[in-house]
């Protein structure tokens, strides 16, 4: 009885074991561009058969992302890892390919990624300049993909490549390092990427430019100017031209907001001496100081020395309602070669004629307005005149009311959401309206007890919504944050407390032995409207689906996944809650915040026969395990006197009862066992089993 038992079980387990995995498809890792019409694919390492009877590679091609993508060629030799693909269209643009494995004659494998030749592109720049920006080729990077690019470069009549640099990171390189004698010198360049696996590296398409080397003489910048009336202002450029006589026009740069010179217009023609910036090309001096210098540039296309940078003035008006001033500054105009002789403060009081308020001298850039007539609005400009009294320049207007604070209306905690286990993202709904500078936002570590004050967020009268980043201390897998926020009027008294607190969820769980995961967490508080339903997200080592694992309504807090039917190779299992916001009749928002992701492990469980019968139903010895994956793992046989008669590294193999292909005889032999446990640990499972016959 005990021995057909034991038939029956191994029968079980033959059955469970007999599905051979699916081939992949080669995992291509590098591109290489032959020719126009030809391109080299690589892959470091054959895909495994897994049991399976190969027919063949096939590779699919498009020049769109988006496809469609055709089948281009295939291989039938299972072992290769390169192939040549010729006879493609020609293209200005990168090329896209995915590899599929066919095997079992109509079984077709998941496409691999797919990947993107490297396009390069390259412009002349200023200054001796060659410009080069690329693609990717895929986005995220592959794994061994290396961090950084090479980039080769030719230059007429030099027959072949010189390594210009070896660490490129990014898809954009600057080739500064260039000295013609003419007009339309020939340039190439080519960029690689290299593997950490496999000996193929990526190259792009060769890029050939030309480049000139006539430099004008600059021009002169005299002054830059805001004109125009609000509410989008303009600047204005005045300059003296160039004294070159093959001057094409003038390139005006401007510097970004990391401090940078920017090309923003061209101005054509070599007599041109003004030149006016406005909202289209990215000109605002309303919102602060802009730098700007000229260049001239030839009909070569080389580009003069720039002039020095002069500064718009920007002006700002602030209301001291507490002591009834205006207090106005800005900054001091720069670029005049003999400097600034005084700054001369214009007003005009609803909407009047602008007239003189004061003078002020070149080393000033404050200047306070009083006494103010209630609800006035006022609005500003400076006028900053140069030693030899020639020339002028004007600020942008700025404009005040003169009242005191407005109350805020509203203040709403929107929301409060765990982005990861040490940030939480806010969003604060205001009342732009409210003579606010700032609010501080107060976080609670204890439920609501007490608070303590985290950050000072900015006023932003130009938008509604505030978010703001919470990184301080942020233990989001240890607890629930509670969040409240006061704003401060411009006398810096705290005038009006949230609407609302935010509390964020709190999510644990724990494992448990029948193949189930049980999950808890607390109530997010509080919205206008309430919580509508909880939604739990499952993933598997951190990779989450879409789709949610199940729908929880308001007032239950714990969710019991079953497992058994899911289980992954290391037992791995990571959740997040998502609450949804009930009918806000009130603001009409409809908000969601999410929990902290917690992953948990379930046990590896191993069962090993004590019996087989190769050429009964249990063909096959091996063990019979959940959660097992093939890392650090061995399966040995011994016979009695020691001697190894099977070894294998791959869980789902076992010992058929041969040795060396040769029936071996019934007998009690020894196995031996090798594992890594969840938690990385070498574990060792040693027993005997009877080969029957």
């Amino acid at each position: 009885m005990k021995k057909i038992f034991l038939l029956l079980i191994l029968s079980g387990m033959l059955h469970l074991a007999g599905f051979a995995q699916p081939m992949s498809a080669p995992a291509l890792n590098t591109i290489r561009i032959v020719d126009d019409t030809s391109v080299e694919l690589c892959w470091p390492i054959a895909p495994s058969l897994n049991g399976n009877t190969f027919n063949e590679y096939q590779f699919y091609y498009s020049n769109d992302p988006t496809g469609p993508f055709n089948l281009v060629q295939t291989v039938v030799i299972h072992l290769t890892t390169t192939i040549t693909i010729t006879g493609l269209p020609v293209v200005n643009g990168s090329r896209y390919f995915y590899a599929v494995s066919r095997f079992n004659t109509n079984q077709l494998s998941v496409n691999s990624d797919t990947i993107s030749s490297i396009f390069l592109n390259v412009i002349q720049g200023t200054t001796d300049q060659m410009i080069l920006s690329w693609n990717p080729i895929h986005t995220p990077a592959f794994p061994t993909t290396e961090g950084t690019y090479r980039v080769y470069r030719r230059i007429l009549p030099a027959p072949g490549y010189t390594q210009i640099s070896n660490s490129v990171v990014g898809v954009n390189y600057i080739d500064s390092a260039i000295a013609f004698p003419v007009c339309n010198e020939t340039v190439f360049y080519r960029i690689e990427l290299g593997d950490a696996v496999g000996n193929c590296v990526s190259v792009s398409n060769e890029r050939e430019s030309f480049y000139a080397n006539t430099i004008p003489a600059p021009p002169l910048l005299t002054t830059v100017t805001v004109t125009n009336l609000p509410p989008q202002q303009d600047v204005t450029l005045t300059w003296n031209v160039s004294s070159s006589s093959d001057v094409a026009g003038y390139s005006i740069y401007r510097l970004n907001g990391q401090g940078s010179p920017v090309q923003v217009a061209n101005v054509p023609g070599g007599a041109s001496i003004v030149a006016t910036l406005t909202f289209l090309d990215g000109s605002f001096p309303n919102g602060g100081s802009e730098s700007y210098r000229i260049a001239s540039y030839d009909f070569c296309g080389d580009t003069s020395a720039t002039s020095s940078f002069h500064h718009t003035i920007f002006a700002e008006s602030e209301l001291d309602a507490c002591n009834g001033i205006i207090n106005l500054n800005w900054n001091t105009y720069t670029g005049w070669p003999q400097g600034v002789a005084a700054y001369e403060i214009y007003v005009s009081q609803n909407g009047s004629p602008f007239a003189v308020l004061g003078t002020v001298g070149p080393n000033d850039s404050t200047y306070q307005h009083f006494p103010l007539i209630q609800a006035s609005l006022y609005t500003y400009k400076i006028k900053a005149i140069d030693a030899s009294g020639f020339l002028f320049s004007e600020s942008n207007f700025t404009s005040m009311v003169a009242d005191v604070p407005v109350r805020p209306a509203y203040l709403y905690l929107k929301y409060a959401t765990v982005t990861n286990n040490r940030t939480v993202d806010l969003m604060l709904y205001h009342d732009t309206l409210a003579d606010i500078t700032e609010y501080v936002l107060y976080r609670s570590d204890n439920f609501g007890d007490t608070f303590d004050s985290l950050a000072v967020i900015p006023f932003q009268p130009s938008n509604s919504f505030i978010t703001y980043t919470d990184t301080t201390k942020c233990l989001t897998f240890q607890k629930s944050y509670v969040y409240r926020a006061v704003a401060i009027d411009l006398c810096g008294q705290p005038v009006y407390n949230s609407n609302n607190v935010a509390k964020t969820i709190f999510l644990k769980a724990a494992t448990e032995l029948d193949m189930e995961n049980t999950i808890s967490w607390s109530d997010y508080e509080n919205w206008y409207g309430e919580v509508r339903s909880y939604k739990v997200f499952r993933g598997f080592q951190s990779v989450f689906s879409d789709i949610p694992a199940a729908t929880i309504p308001f007032g239950e807090n714990t969710f019991t996944d079953d497992i058994s039917n899911r289980v992954s190779k290391d037992g791995e299992y990571c959740y997040y809650v998502q609450a949804y916001q009930g009918l806000d009749t009130i603001n009409f928002f409809a908000d969601s915040s999410r929990s902290n992701k917690i992953c948990i492990k379930q046990l590896k469980t191993f069962y090993m026969p004590n019996a087989f019968q190769p050429d009964g139903i249990n063909k096959i010895f091996k063990p019979a395990s959940t959660f097992l994956n093939a890392n650090n793992y061995t399966f040995q046989i011994f016979n009695k006197w020691g001697e190894r008669v099977f070894e294998t590294i791959e869980p789902t193999t076992g010992w058929d009862g041969t040795i060396n292909g040769r029936e071996a005889r019934m007998d009690v032999y020894i196995y031996r066992i090798t594992y890594q446990n969840e938690n990385f640990e070498t574990q060792e499972v040693r027993g005997t089993v009877a080969l029957l016959r």
